[in-house]
């Protein structure tokens, strides 16, 4: 699975040149090839397999106190010269911004992390195939009434490249998997689905067979789901619910949310704002995280530093210019979201409890629900921390400290800073994708409460 790099650093070269050339006072690049394999199956049976380049080209191009960048999915020489061309025409008309930084000049001192999987270039498209076979097999010996595994395994493995016209230069093998489960199940007297979408960076641990069982659990448990009323419950959020939660978090601390004054976590730095038992990181240097990554989007190293203490505020998550803005210092958080740059905690990571298991927080419930997961997820008041969703792949009645049924999906409209003033968190993590392409390695989180506004027909 090895290839020529030349070509992304050329582009890239040529990109740089291009925009000095131009009078730009200096331009970044942000570029990718990657070698991408897609397994996709339907009733339990693969009926999709394909390989494919994917590249990726952005440009970022600076003058005075102004930048703007341009991304393009080639690397020919005519296409990257129109997204150089594209941004210098931009770049023009942009008023400055007197806080922006401008140029990165200083040196970065940054990780040298290994982000690919050597094993992959003696990987097959069979050892996908079996992998996959093997786990809608274990679906189906769960229960007789799993009627069907649908889903996809995304692998990609390649280089990112980074180079500015300030000569820093960064060139890493990266792989990065992803994939997902869906199991249907029937009884006769209706159907219940189920989910699993999972992450990791070595296909050997990839864990498609549990997550295939676990769909299979949800599926089989959620047949015959019941109307109940819509209040206030206490709740476990299962791994991808926590993560969707997480996601929103991580917006709340955010130095773009805070400088806009939208954030409810603004001029929150060292107060107890949540459970003692929520520690959040920035983990950008652990290598089997799909969000690791030595340089952000502008090229400054990445860091690893704590954003929630044990439930104190701690910092934010900055890129230059809201470092800049704020009188603080970057901490590497640079993002692409709306192709964009955009401060944010890429790599969260919860630090996991260390006494209970997902398991044990169920069974100490009485009276309560288990979240499988969360869509259509969004602040309705930022500022206050209120949001609405609805749960979605499996509800779940707990009593007494067991699962005695499923229930029919609801929609939540509450706050963050109420739901997770009081929660316990499990020993066990996964890494789980969430929207807008961020992934997060989290615990099963318990809330005292949770408010449930409206109900689902089904």
């Amino acid at each position: 699975m090895s290839f020529d790099t030349d070509k992304i650093i050329e582009s890239a070269d040529f990109a740089i040149r291009r925009a000095k050339t131009a009078g730009m006072d200096g331009a970044y690049v942000n570029s990718g090839l990657t070698r991408a394999f897609s397994t996709r199956f339907a009733n339990s049976a693969i009926h999709q397999n394909f390989m494919d380049f994917e590249t990726s080209f952005r440009i970022t191009v600076i003058k005075r106190k102004k930048r703007v960048g341009v991304s393009t999915n080639s690397l020919s020489e005519s296409n990257v010269a129109w997204a150089v061309d594209r941004g210098i025409s931009i770049v023009k008309y942009l008023p400055d911004d007197p806080e922006f930084p401008g140029v990165l000049t200083e040196p970065q001192q940054y990780q040298k992390l290994q982000l690919n999987d050597p094993q992959i270039q003696n990987l097959s498209p069979s050892d996908i195939a079996d992998k996959i076979v093997g786990s809608i097999n274990s679906s189906h010996e769960y229960d007789s009434k799993v009627q069907s595994v649908s889903g996809n395994l995304n692998l990609q493995d390649g280089y990112t490249f980074f180079l500015s016209s300030e000569d820093q230069e960064y060139l890493t093998p990266v792989t990065g998997i992803t994939s997902t489960f869906n199991v249907a199940a029937d009884d006769g007297s209706g159907e219940s689905r189920s989910n699993s979408s999972f992450g990791g960076r070595r296909f050997a641990e990839l864990p498609c067979e549990t997550e295939a069982v676990e769909a299979a659990k949800r599926a089989v448990m959620g047949l015959n789901a019941q109307e109940i009323e819509a209040k206030e419950y206490p709740v476990i959020l299962d791994y991808q619910a926590a993560a969707d939660q997480l996601t929103w978090v991580g917006f709340a601390l955010s130095a773009r949310t805070i400088l806009d004054e939208v954030s409810f976590l603004k001029d929150r730095i060292g107060e107890q704002f949540f459970s003692e038992s929520l520690t959040l990181l920035n983990d950008p240097h652990d290598p089997t995280f799909l969000a690791a990554r030595a340089l952000d989007l502008e090229g400054v190293a990445s860091q690893k530093y704590t954003l929630i203490n044990k439930g104190v505020v701690e910092s934010y998550a900055y890129d230059r210019l809201t470092a800049s803005k704020m009188g603080a210092k970057t901490n590497g958080c640079s993002f692409a979201i709306f192709d964009e740059s955009f401060p944010f905690p890429f790599a969260s990571k919860v630090a996991p409890g260390n006494q209970k298991t997902r398991q044990q927080l169920i069974e100490e419930m009485d009276d309560g629900l288990l979240i499988t997961n969360l869509h259509y997820t969004n602040y309705i008041d930022m500022p206050r921390g209120t949001e609405t969703g609805m749960t979605k792949d499996g509800l779940f009645i707990i009593k007494n400290g067991e699962i005695t049924g499923a229930a029919k999906n609801m929609r939540f409209t509450d706050s963050i800073p109420k739901m997770f003033s009081t929660t316990e968190v499990s020993k066990e993590t996964l890494q789980a994708v969430t929207c807008f392409g961020i992934h997060c390695i989290t615990p099963a989180i318990k809330l005292d409460s949770m408010n449930f506004s409206s109900k689902t027909s089904h």
